[in-house]
């Protein structure tokens, strides 16, 4: 049997679904006032991320064709005793197997042919046995202000640093991992003894850079070429191109003048009128007399 509302149930059940709709409308209006807020930081705000990806993507396109291609840097510290030629690999932050093997780079951080880099390598204080990573930074509290670090990228390029800074920091602390402005810098981690709780930081500001003879040699041959074809100054490219003298202009002095010989013929004049001669009148002749 088909059940009817009351009045009243009716208009309980009237008011619930104006609720629904209102609270759906509202809920819309929210969801579209976010994607909209959304849109604007991505696209169209002042720091917008998508214009910034784009940059950064062409920065880093540029980049990677002017950098080495292998990333293999060699890290040479005359102060410390197992820091001669040590390769350094790019590692992520969590990962140990470049950490034991040698150094690591944290690959997050930048390269030392980067403007304002901060070159961040870590190495253990005590090490595997066997391995190159083997007391490698045992003595890195040995470096003091103006002691200099040398790193070599693979084509050769030497990159010469000098220590500004020695302090220690805990272990969960990034600081030491970001730039400095005006500065291109290396810093260098280990752990502290004999706990190995806090982390001994030495940081070094670049201050001279050594292309490779390779290098050189390149950069000699691209100015030769340049060479060849020299481009004109801006007065030369200013000047109005030369243009060939007529003939009936001046003639440099020294040189014989080539004159055209003028004509002697008479110039024709032109015929004057025949002078009016006045016709005589004849003289009256007499009659011959006849005898």
């Amino acid at each position: 049997m088909e059940k009817h509302l009351t009045r009243r149930q009716y208009r309980r059940l009237l008011r619930r679904r104006r609720a629904r709709r209102r609270f759906s409308g509202i809920f819309l209006v929210v969801v579209l006032a976010g994607l909209c807020l959304v849109a604007y930081a991505l696209v169209l705000g002042e720091d917008a991320l998508v214009p910034r990806a784009v940059e950064s993507a062409t920065q880093g396109e540029e980049l990677a064709a002017s950098a080495p291609k292998d990333t293999t840097l060699q890290l040479t510290i005359p102060k410390m005793t197992r820091v001669e030629d040590l390769p350094v690999y790019d590692a992520p932050w969590d990962e140990e197997a470049a950490l034991d093997a040698s150094v690591a780079h944290l690959d997050s951080t930048g390269f030392p042919w980067q403007d304002g880099a901060n070159v961040y390598i870590a190495g253990h204080r005590m090490g595997f046995p066997g391995t190159r990573s083997f007391l490698v930074f045992y003595d890195l509290d040995v470096l003091e202000d103006g002691d200099e670090v040398f790193l070599t990228d693979a084509d050769g390029t030497k990159y010469t640093y000098e220590v500004f800074d020695q302090f220690v920091t805990d272990p969960y602390d990034w600081g030491p991992t970001d730039p400095e402005a005006g500065k291109s810098i290396l810093t260098l981690q280990s752990c502290t003894l004999p706990d190995y709780t806090q982390r001994l930081i030495v940081q070094a500001e670049l201050t001279k850079v050594e292309p490779s003879e390779e290098a050189e040699q390149t950069q000699g041959a691209k100015t030769a070429a340049q060479q060849v074809e020299p481009k004109q100054s801006e007065s030369e490219q200013d000047e109005p191109a030369p243009v060939e003298p007529a003939p009936d202009e001046t003639v440099q002095e020294g040189e014989p003048v080539l004159v055209e010989p003028m004509s002697l013929e008479p110039m024709p004049l032109e015929p004057e009128a025949p002078a009016l001669v006045q016709e005589a009148e004849p003289a009256p002749v007499e009659p011959e007399q006849v005898s």
